[in-house]
């Protein structure tokens, strides 16, 4: 079997360049300038890119407004030619790039349907037997055989959507196509695409974090047009979020971190217990950590019955103990909180002291603060489950003291002789009564 029969996409030395002028002119006087005279700068879009897709693999594609993922999209579709580089694509391909992107808005839902089928290398023979699929889950009535230009944005979408994931491709691309109708619908086109990671190779584009998880194995990372990483989707999620979360501390940052953070000679005796320079905690912490550094987690453990525990049983009453080193005055009242994930890098549960209508009080440089949060442990999955702890100087506010995304593990075992649904148990009171 030759490597392309096994891979469903190859990106190879893609670039897309954008000529930029300053002034509308410019464009002309370059045209036509004897002496071949620049007037324009060139933009990358996309640079040097490359990188391969597995069949059935779900790819995520991560990164920040203007890094090119949309551009990238667009050219593996053929929406946009590349500038050099090839992009070798393996199967049928469904886009939703634009919702609705190729749909006539004279035409009616029904031959729009066929347009698309057409438009994505369908015969009229092989849409017949899919249209049924399609008109039952946009579910629009009989708005099906009305012109599209009389629908409602939300219709549109219903539409858009349903011709995509019901055409059953080799490929499904999509890009940030999720949101689209109401609640119910919502829920209908997440458990469709579930269904979908399932049987073709999926490559998406959101930003968010959640849904990527969700749907994904793997995930690449870009900024500025440059794949800065691929692999694994809870690793890039969480290379992802700090360098976010850095980027937005780095605009708060007062003075320099070399400034802030005291040395261990500054440390007071009283406290060298409660800090272990090669701890587990500050190994992982260094390197999951983000933030201005004014304030930092130096522990966290979990614990039940007053132990230092790394194994929680179903039911069992837990305590999540921090521990806060200010390395500055700071004169605003904090918040401090932390997020339970599982296995695939989902939120499970989490809190924050604001939640309980608590703050941290203003602290002076080198002041510590213990914070401690105790919950039972329902979690009825077993497996393994990561906390995540943020550091705040005042709630709602974007940037953070302190962002610890891996603060510490802990795994559940496996519920014996009981069955619990879900990932999480909730207590319920039954009412019975036979009726008749």
């Amino acid at each position: 079997m030759s490597q392309m029969e096994t891979l469903a996409i190859e990106v190879k030395n893609l670039t897309k360049s954008y000529k930029i002028y300053n002034n509308p002119n410019d464009r002309l006087k370059e045209a036509v300038h004897p002496l071949k005279k620049i007037y324009h700068e060139e933009f990358k879009a996309i640079d040097d890119l490359s990188f391969k897709v597995k069949k059935g693999q779900a790819v995520g594609i991560i990164g920040k407004n203007g890094s090119g993922k949309s551009t990238l999209l667009k050219m593996i579709t053929g929406v946009l030619t590349p500038t050099e580089g090839i992009i070798k694509v393996n199967g049928k391909v469904a886009a939703l790039l634009e919702l609705g992107a190729g749909f006539n808005p004279d035409l009616t839902g029904l031959e729009n349907i066929y347009l698309n089928g057409t438009l994505m290398g369908y015969s009229k023979i092989e849409m017949e037997k899919k249209i049924n699929d399609i008109v039952m889950f946009a579910d629009i009535g009989e708005f099906i055989n009305q012109p599209v230009k009389m629908y409602s944005s939300g219709m549109f979408a219903r539409l858009a959507f349903a011709v995509a994931v019901n055409v059953e491709p080799d490929i499904l691309i999509i890009d940030e196509a999720l949101s689209v109708g109401d609640i119910y619908f919502q829920a209908k086109c997440i458990a469709k695409m579930k269904e979908l990671t399932e049987k073709c190779t999926v490559l998406f584009v959101s930003h968010s974090l959640d849904v990527i998880k969700s749907f994904c194995d793997s995930a690449i990372l870009m900024d500025k047009g440059k794949l800065l990483e691929i692999g694994p989707v809870k690793r890039i999620a969480q290379i992802y979020e700090n360098m976010v979360n850095q980027e937005v501390a780095d605009m708060k940052r007062v003075q320099s971190l070399e400034s802030l953070v005291i040395s261990s000679g500054q440390r007071s005796q009283d406290i060298e217990f409660l800090v272990e320079e090669d701890s587990e905690f500050s190994k992982r912490a260094n390197e999951f950590r983000s933030g201005t550094g004014e304030a930092r987690f130096i522990r966290a453990d979990l614990l039940v019955n007053g132990k230092v525990v790394n194994k929680i049983p179903f039911g069992e009453m837990v305590t999540l103990r921090l521990l806060m080193q200010y390395y500055k005055d700071v004169d605003t009242e904090g918040t401090v909180g932390y997020m339970v994930r599982n296995n695939n890098g989902v939120d499970i549960f989490g809190m924050n002291i604001f939640n309980k209508a608590r703050l941290l009080p203003k602290m002076k440089k080198g002041g510590i603060i213990e914070v401690n949060f105790s919950f039972r442990n329902l979690l009825s999955e077993s497996g393994k489950y990561t906390v995540s702890l943020g550091l705040k100087p005042k709630p709602f506010e974007p940037v953070y003291f302190d962002s610890v995304s891996v603060a510490t593990v802990f795994e559940v075992p496996k519920i014996e002789n009981n069955y619990v649904p879900g990932l999480i148990f909730v207590d319920n009171s039954i009412d019975l009564r036979l009726i008749q």
